[in-house]
């Protein structure tokens, strides 16, 4: 149930860096973004694993939003994460 919630609130983060909409929601959006990629890139760390590659998603969605910038294409990574991760949830 956790897991299809942090998808979808990925997701989220997607269309808020795609359309640009709500600037301040998508401000609180990144921060959630933002301590979600902290935490999974520090327990990777603390892991000896150092290719979090959804953490590090995470903190670069985390990051645009706050600072309300836009790189062409990068909302599709939060999507595509947000995806995968939704379907993994629905197989457990």
């Amino acid at each position: 149930m956790l897991l299809t919630i942090l998808s979808l609130v990925d997701i989220t983060a997607g269309i808020f860096l795609l359309f640009k909409i709500f600037p301040e929601l998508a401000f609180w959006l990144g921060i959630i973004i933002l301590l979600k990629g902290v935490s999974s890139v520090v327990g990777s760390i603390f892991s000896k694993y150092f290719l979090d590659w959804m953490g590090f998603i995470d903190l670069i969605a985390g990051i645009l939003l706050i600072f309300n910038l836009s790189i062409p294409w990068i909302w599709i990574l939060p999507i595509l994460k947000g995806s995968y991760t939704l379907i993994l949830s629905f197989g457990d």
